[in-house]
């Protein structure tokens, strides 16, 4: 059976509506199951629970432009009165920037593997896990327990990366470092009819018949550790730390494996945000590369062949993303509230969902991506995104989770990996 693949303006279009139709008042009306998707009032705090001290709170937040989408922001304040304001910051800032200015912002919306100099600086508070009624046994059980499919037994990941060393250690999981809202995997893209080699491998970033137009992300954590999958999912090494926490001798393996390539004029640049990213696959610049599903998805858009490979040969690498609590919030109350109802009403995981991203409350994201259809015609966003409806495009989430190789983490030799990295990238 052929699929026809919506254009991206018939996408845009259809994704708009149903997001626009995506109320309380329509889901309700739709009968008992969808009903539930937002009958979300003993999980909302203050102000679902009554408290009309909390409308016309303003709270700010950083994170990612995926994340500080208009249509999320304003559905949150129309659902429980609270304004959230949100600034985009690209992923190698955000460190920085909240190490400067979380005084002045209640919620970082960041990538896991940036939290450990967070928490070891004071510039977010551990929180009770108690705190957020949507975290409860309807969560994906990648985040509530170990030795099931995706958890890391070498990295303890993603459970070491989600709660307190102490909640972690004891097998409590009652203490958050921060609440993760959204998750995916990090692999491979490449420009069908350009790239050469083995393209379900990440070997294709390496394969000297790329040379000159392959690529890697400016950041040491993310791009060393697809490096130290790429080597030991091929059998070129063995690594003494997990992927995601490699030690001096293992960076050593990883450094001169890429200094060789670099010299060798392997790589055409490193790239350092989306918008790059989707201009240079656009312009042909680039043929492969460790590229974002969204951004391949963004550059498809734009006429460029780009192609994300979901499942790679050596294994993806799993990454988090959730709500960090700033240290100086005056407005810890209505942060929760915001963090519940990022989880339970469904909609940031429906708007983030059939941009290739998973919730960790995909009870809630069913029935709204079940009622639409804006990616492949007469299949429901569900099936396609979640269910592996068509599985040479997008396998399910269940078989991804078997085949992660390890999650992005901060490792504790990070001034070793920034060193290395600095060296290589300007050498």
């Amino acid at each position: 059976m052929t699929h026809k693949h919506l254009s991206y303006a018939e996408m845009m279009a259809r994704r708009f509506a149903a997001d626009r139709a995506v109320t309380r008042r329509r889901l309700l009306a739709n009968g008992a199951k969808v009903g539930a998707a937002l009958a979300v009032a003993p999980a909302l705090g203050r102000w679902a629970a009554g408290d009309a001290s909390a409308q016309g709170v303003v709270l700010r937040e950083i994170g990612l432009s995926l994340t500080e989408d208009p249509r999320i922001l304003s559905r949150f304040q129309e659902d429980t009165g609270i304004t959230m304001e949100g600034n985009s910051q690209i992923l190698g800032n955000q460190i920085t920037f909240w190490l400067q200015n979380y005084q002045d912002y209640d919620v970082n919306q960041v990538n896991f593997s940036q939290n450990a100099p967070l928490l070891a600086q004071g510039a977010i508070q551990p929180f009770p896990t108690a705190d957020i009624p949507a975290w409860n046994d309807q969560v994906i059980e990648l985040f509530r327990v170990p030795d099931v499919p995706g958890y890391s037994e070498r990295s303890g990941w993603p459970l070491a990366g989600t709660y307190t060393e102490e909640a972690f250690e004891s097998g409590s999981y009652d203490t958050f470092i921060g609440t993760p809202t959204w998750f995916g995997f990090d692999a491979f893209g490449y420009l069908e009819g350009q790239a050469q080699g083995d393209l379900t491998s990440y070997g294709a970033i390496f394969d000297p018949a790329n040379a000159g137009r392959a690529t890697l992300l400016n950041e040491p954590i993310t791009s060393v550790m697809k490096v130290a999958t790429y080597l030991e999912g091929t059998g070129q090494a063995e690594f003494e730390g997990a992927l995601n926490n490699l030690t001096r001798e293992d960076l050593a393996i990883c450094f001169d494996f890429l200094n060789e390539l670099k010299q060798a004029g392997q790589f055409r640049l490193f790239w350092s945000d989306f918008g790059q990213l989707v201009d240079l696959l656009v312009a042909g610049e680039i043929w492969v590369g460790d590229f974002w599903a969204s951004a391949c998805a963004a550059a498809v858009a734009s006429g460029a062949p780009a192609v994300f490979v979901n499942d790679p040969a050596e294994g993806s690498n799993g990454w988090i993303q959730g709500a960090d609590i700033s240290a100086a919030t005056e407005h810890y109350p209505e942060v929760t509230t915001f963090i519940n109802w990022y989880l339970e009403s469904g909609v940031p995981g429906a708007i983030l969902g059939v941009q290739g991203y998973y919730s960790p409350r995909p009870d809630r994201v069913e029935p709204i991506l079940s009622e639409q259809s804006t990616t492949v015609e007469g299949i429901s966003d569900w099936d396609y995104w979640y269910e592996g409806a068509v599985p040479e495009e997008r396998p399910a989430l269940s078989e991804r989770l078997n085949h992660i190789a390890d999650w992005q983490a901060y490792p504790d030799e990070f001034e070793e990996y920034s060193r290395l990295w600095t060296a290589f990238t300007s050498a």
